[in-house]
């Protein structure tokens, strides 16, 4: 009796396994469903399992097994952030890969698909089962889908210990975590545990039995849902939850992807999730990319961008044709790929090494380039930018702020320690989430990432491709201890309060008043700060191009009803007269600034004073200054002093900021002709440098 319970139980978990796998592609017998199929076996559990005499592999494992040496998964991330890389799926069992190499054993394409031990109790020796559709030597056909072959870096890696705990340490203290759920994965995930550590192996995602999708153990939709579910039933990402690839409803129109992850219904955003941009298989870029990163943003999981409703040209939100080479101005994002990781940040100018050796940081003169993911977490950004709500004309926000806006959550900054006026910082903290705007700009826009100034200030030694302008370090210029500075780090009334307001200590004259200011700039005047987007940006924010500054048709990438500076469209120079004649169209200031209000462009005597460029009293990059009021002295250097038709413009030598006006106030001998106008050197101006 006892044994005829047992003969039913085997005989019912026989039949069980048939029943879940006769229906699936893993049915090689001549009744199953798939191609690749025996010409004449009809057993379905022998091309893996035998009851008797298992060789190495569990569960009574009857295939023979790969000697293969694979190139495994690795990444400059995985290096960098210290985790446990993959191990060499094994041969022994009881070591990591063993469940693996059973997959791999067809997969991998060096083992024929009939080579197995023992058919009802027949060891084949060197004879297999013979199969249909298959190669010459029974192998798997490389041009498949299922085919993985024996490079493994492009797929996600199996034989890796899943460990939670790793985290990187940032400057700041603020840590950058692994982010895969603590202690264990969601069920049904499985995990194999070898000498007490849990390990990540094929049959962790994959149930070779299961009649569903790609053999997923998580079934709770189509294929785009279960895709989804299985990546987040490991994968913890901070904010994913209710961002906008885990909610944009928003659907492909490729039919393709319609067919295949929608099963023949629509599949939107939400529903693939992360399968919009990785693969767990034959990924193109790092980390499981889909294609490189900038074409992974613009098609998303689809053929084209335009059946897409992601980022590329013809899709829901085009980023693709406002970027270099499309437009003069903008991030090099489509014009240098596969140099990029995003704990580049780390390894700037200040910092003394690159790990792992030989891989990139984001020094300029080491790999400069620029990557959707610099700018954005796409598991984290969520819609609304920095100036939504934005004012009547579409360009600003009504309550202007410096804070990381919700498309910019999550994103890697630096942060300077700021030195005294006019200094490059010497020391930047990384930080694994910038809070602020600009510690995002100035990963890139500072010394952290453009060097040392050969001159001692706050130019570099680059010179931008698109505009044939030499860099300038912007921490140096929007440093808070400069006499002035637009408030993109702090309020000009913060700035004040850490000078002192004296003209020995940092920042000299007063905040603008609300009268020169524009809307919404003069509403509570000296308690504002503002985005370096505020400035920069695409050429109609106003309600046709996406915000934000990834490419422009306007130098500088200059944004707003006016984007000419400090030339006119016929280059010639802007100038006071313009100003007095209302004949200031064009000229970016006029976005924000009311020029009328300042007196000084207002003065019609002495005669020199009716017409003088702008840029002989004003540093032709508009970020901050070492003088009051953003004035420029003859002594600086280009770019801030303007090179127009080869001669340099700025003509002061002295100035200092007084409630009331002086010409004594200003020191230019070369703009008095000799006579009383600035000529006299009455001291106490702003030093430079």
């Amino acid at each position: 009796m006892k044994l005829a319970r047992i003969i039913i139980l085997v005989a019912g978990m026989v039949f069980s396994a048939n029943a879940g796998i006769e229906q699936t592609l893993h049915n090689l017998s001549i009744t199953g469903p798939g191609n690749i199929k025996a010409t004449t076996e009809t057993e379905i559990c022998v091309f893996c399992h035998i009851p008797h005499h298992e060789r190495e592999g569990t569960p009574l494992w009857n295939r023979k097994m790969p000697t293969t040496v694979y190139n495994l998964y690795d990444s400059e991330f995985i290096g960098r952030i210290n985790y446990p890389t993959p191990m060499q799926p094994s041969e022994v069992e009881g070591q990591p890969g063993i469940v693996s190499r059973q997959c791999l054993s067809c997969h991998d394409g060096t083992v024929a698909i009939g080579a197995v031990y023992i058919v009802r109790g027949t060891e084949l020796g060197n004879s297999v089962i013979q199969m249909q559709n298959v190669n010459p030597d029974g192998t798997l056909p490389s041009t498949l889908r299922t085919f993985i072959g024996s490079d493994l870096s492009v797929h996600h890696p199996v034989a890796v210990e899943y460990n939670p705990n790793i985290q990187k340490t940032f400057g700041d203290g603020t840590v950058k975590t692994v982010e895969l759920r603590d202690p264990h994965p969601l069920p049904p995930i499985k995990l194999y545990n070898y000498g007490g550590k849990s390990y990540v192996e094929c049959t962790s995602c994959h149930d070779p039995h299961k009649q569903n999708k790609q053999f997923l153990r998580v079934d709770v939709g189509n294929l785009a849902q279960d895709f989804k579910q299985t990546c987040i039933s490991c994968h913890d990402k901070p904010g994913w939850t209710g961002s906008a690839h885990d909610t944009q409803t928003l659907t492909y129109t490729d039919p393709d992807i319609t067919a295949k992850y929608g099963e023949g219904s629509p599949v939107t955003v939400a529903d693939l999730g992360c399968g919009n941009c990785h693969t767990p298989h034959h990924s193109q870029g790092k980390p499981l990319l889909r294609k490189v990163e900038e074409n992974t943003c613009f098609t998303g999981a689809s053929s084209s961008s335009n059946t897409a409703p992601c980022h590329g040209s013809g899709g829901a939100k085009d980023i693709e044709t406002l970027l270099p080479p499309d437009r003069p101005f903008g991030h090099p994002v489509k014009t240098i790929s596969g140099i990029h990781t995003i704990l580049d940040v780390l390894y700037g100018y200040t910092s003394t090494e690159v790990d792992p050796a030989g891989s990139f940081s984001v020094k300029f003169s080491d790999s400069k380039h620029a990557e959707c993911m610099d700018c954005h977490n796409p598991h984290k950004a969520s819609p609304g930018n920095h100036a939504t709500p934005s004012d009547a004309s579409g360009w600003y926000p009504q309550t202007p702020s410096n804070a990381v806006s919700n498309v910019l959550q999550g994103v890697y900054g630096v942060e300077p320690v700021w030195p005294s006026r006019w200094t490059q910082p010497t020391t930047y903290n990384t930080t694994a989430e910038a809070q602020k705007e600009y510690q995002i700009c100035m990963k890139c826009h500072s010394r952290w990432g453009l060097g040392d100034s050969p001159n001692g200030d706050c130019t570099t030694s680059f010179t931008s491709d698109q505009s044939n302008i030499v860099l300038t370090d912007q921490s140096c210029e929007f440093n808070p201890y400069n006499r002035s500075a637009h408030p993109v780090v702090m309020t000009t009334n913060e700035m004040g309060a850490l000078s002192g307001w004296n003209q020995a200590n940092g920042r000299y004259a007063a905040p603008l008043t609300a009268a020169q200011l524009l809307p919404p700039w003069n509403a509570n005047v000296g308690n504002q700060t503002m985005y370096c987007t505020d400035c920069h940006g695409a050429d109609a924010e106003d309600g046709v191009d996406p915000r934000g500054p990834h490419g422009s048709t306007h130098k500088f990438m200059l944004k707003g009803p006016n984007t000419n500076w400090p030339t006119k469209p016929d280059g010639t120079l802007y100038t006071t007269g313009d100003v007095k004649n209302g004949t200031t169209q064009g000229l970016f200031c006029t976005n924000c600034h009311d020029l009328t209000q300042a007196d000084v462009h207002m003065l019609q005597r002495p005669r020199p004073m009716r017409s003088i460029a702008c840029v002989k009293c004003h540093v032709a990059v508009p970020h901050g200054s070492p003088v009051s009021r953003l004035i420029g002295y003859e002594t600086m250097p280009e770019p801030y002093n303007y090179n127009y038709n080869g001669n340099l413009q700025l003509r002061m030598r002295g100035f200092k900021w007084n409630t009331t006006m002086s010409n004594r106030d200003a020191y230019a001998p070369s703009c008095g002709g000799g006579r009383m106008c600035h000529n006299t050197n009455a001291g106490g101006y702003d030093s430079y440098p």
